[in-house]
């Protein structure tokens, strides 16, 4: 047992483990393959990543507490199709497809696309809970699967399991008082500020159904958009957020305002000691942002305030504080999680969120490995209605708009899409 993970859930795995319960809370990411993969290699590739990372080796049981699996297990699915878009199709539906955590951690579909010609490819779908992981883990175990499968060699041991993610925040930043005063003042201020969120109102969680808009921004103007960001003094992804609030102002009904938009960050490096960059695991937080729009704003103008903004919440470690936070108000039972579930989801003074994965660079691998494509995706669960998944792979940057069906029509969020990359790219 010494290699295993056996513990009660930490309290933010605990407070995604109740989401789960209400409706999926799945990471999805899709990789697409040109050439073949041999027989079995990604079973085989799926065995190695459970044999390296003990948490892969977990099912939940009552508790809810991590427990060994008996019968560890990432099951392959594999199905050829008539048509190389079906992975979109299949894309949304894992979406919406519960993971039993009693059995595995998740599942990885293979749709391949005229095997046996020269025209083969593989549509990979890799599904993770997000009660185990965030989206980095998830991006980063699905290079993993693909080393194996091409090749590299596997480890000869497993790893050691190390402590849950909240255990690891520096204790200055676990304080209850400083907990609530950073809760206390985050909700005012958010209070005050009247934050524009995504308008309509969700389904009650158990039928709410996340569906995707998929844009890409790719070759010339990715590289005009890195450097106008350069020579502007901001970062892709604060250019990004300013183009999102500006295409939510233009459904709000104030003509210029401020955009709540959550930034999920990564802790590792701020932990102690911090995890590996490819451990696996629950290492995000989320930052509020606040973020201008309308006629006195340009786009350049509000990145630099949502530049600012989160900037100054990480320089005053507001992400471990919020993680820290999680602890002294997280449900303890099923029914109160429930009731507390969805009082947040009905009151959050925002309810979208911009998650950027940022360059990602494919393992290197003995066997020759084409990977041509990448697209992200996260499950809207409590307090939102929008999630921005963006991932950039070569030259191609991929916008995923995860939305809740039946909120808005679909029409209304190709038009949210579609601003926000005018706004960033003209």
């Amino acid at each position: 047992m010494g290699n295993e993970v056996a513990r009660p859930l930490s309290a933010s795995e605990r407070w995604f483990w109740l989401v789960d319960q209400l409706s999926p809370a799945n990471c999805v990411v899709r990789l697409r393959v040109r050439g073949s993969i041999g027989a079995y290699r990604l079973e085989d590739a799926a065995d190695a990543v459970l044999a390296e990372f003990p948490l892969m080796r977990t099912t939940v049981v009552e508790g809810p507490r991590f427990a060994p699996s008996a019968d560890p297990h990432l099951p392959v699915l594999h199905r050829i199709v008539a048509d190389s878009d079906e992975w979109r199709t299949v894309f949304d539906e894992q979406l919406a497809e519960p993971i039993d955590l009693a059995s595995s951690p998740g599942r990885l579909i293979d749709l391949v696309w005229r095997p046996g010609t020269s025209e083969e490819h593989h549509d990979l779908i890799l599904v993770l809970s997000h009660v185990l992981l965030d989206g980095r883990s998830m991006t980063s175990l699905g290079w993993r699967i693909l080393a194996y499968a091409f090749g590299s060699p596997p480890p000869l041991a497993s790893r050691p399991p190390i402590p849950a993610p909240d255990d690891l925040i520096p204790p200055a930043y676990t304080r209850l008082l400083r907990c609530l005063r950073t809760n206390i003042a985050g909700q005012l201020g958010a209070t005050a500020r009247r934050p524009t969120s995504l308008p309509g109102t969700p389904p009650p969680l158990p039928i709410r159904r996340t569906r995707t808009v998929i844009r890409t921004i790719e070759g010339d103007a990715l590289t005009t958009l890195r450097a106008r960001c350069h020579e502007q003094g901001v970062t892709v992804n604060a250019a990004l957020t300013a183009a999102l609030a500006d295409a939510l102002g233009e459904l709000a009904p104030r003509p210029s305002g401020v955009a709540g938009i959550g930034i999920p960050v990564d802790v590792r490096a701020r932990l102690n000691p911090p995890p590996a960059d490819d451990e696996p695991g629950m290492f995000t937080a989320v930052v509020p942002t606040f973020v201008p729009y309308g006629p006195a704003w340009s786009l350049w103008d509000a990145a630099r305030a949502a530049k600012s903004q989160l900037d100054r919440r990480l320089a005053g470690h507001k992400d471990l504080t919020a993680l820290a936070a999680i602890r002294y108000g997280c449900p303890r039972s099923l029914e109160s999680g429930r009731r507390t579930i969805e009082v947040i989801d009905r009151r959050a003074p925002w309810n979208v969120t911009l998650s950027n994965l940022g360059r990602l660079s494919p393992p290197e691998t003995p066997e020759p490995l084409d990977i041509t494509a990448l697209t992200v995706a996260g499950t809207n669960s409590c307090a939102s209605a929008l999630t921005v998944a963006v991932a950039t792979l070569g030259t191609t940057m991929s916008i995923t708009f995860c939305y809740v069906d039946a909120m808005l029509p679909r029409a209304t969020i190709d038009s949210l899409a579609d601003r926000t990359l005018r706004s960033v790219t003209r």
